[in-house]
């Protein structure tokens, strides 16, 4: 079996025994260099890191570790803590919406002249409405108004729906503006 080593020297000098087994050796050595390469490459991301990984970043963190802890339930504790840190900006709040709600599931907009944050939600998500208000309020600054709203269907998007699709999904009156009808659409 050919080792790293050996694929960047002239193929002369493979004929001497001596560097053969200086190849030998140094193939081993260039093996575990690249494995501790690509362990280093993986505990730089939460999802990919080992135990030593996610136990230094634990330790960063101030979170306290359990040396018989299972390196899964580790990584979920250290994962939902990094997950829960107050954004420092609104794109890092754009990026938490991203992952919590959908990528196209919300309108996120700062009104920064009426200190306003204005989030409005797809009804495919509406029941994370309140998760979404409690976990921003508890975030940002008290100096900033907080909208976290539905973004309903008025007549204009349902209004070509025939009677008989209403009747179908069993809806009342009252209900049709905030029933997910987002398979119904044109």
């Amino acid at each position: 079996m050919e080792n790293r080593y050996e694929k960047y020297v002239p193929p002369m000098l493979l004929e001497y025994v001596q560097f053969r087994k200086m190849a030998e050796l140094e193939g081993d050595i260039l093996e575990e260099e690249a494995q501790a390469k690509a362990d280093t490459e993986n505990s730089q991301w939460i999802l990919t890191s080992g135990k030593e990984g996610l136990e230094r970043r634990a330790k960063f963190m101030g979170l306290w570790t359990e040396s018989e802890e299972d390196i899964e339930e580790l990584r979920q504790r250290v994962l939902f803590y990094w997950n829960s840190q107050m954004p420092y900006t609104f794109f890092m709040l754009l990026d938490w919406l991203d992952g919590y709600c959908g990528k196209y599931t919300y309108r996120a907009e700062m009104l920064y002249d009426q200190y306003q944050l204005k989030i409005v939600l797809v009804l495919a998500v509406k029941e994370k409405k309140e998760a979404v208000y409690e976990w921003l309020r508890f975030r940002i600054p008290a100096n900033i108004i907080l909208e976290v709203l539905l973004d309903t269907n008025p007549h204009r998007k349902v209004g070509w729906l025939t009677h008989g699709q209403i009747k179908e999904l069993c809806l009342k009156h009252g209900e049709i503006p905030t029933y997910d009808l987002s398979a119904y659409e044109k």
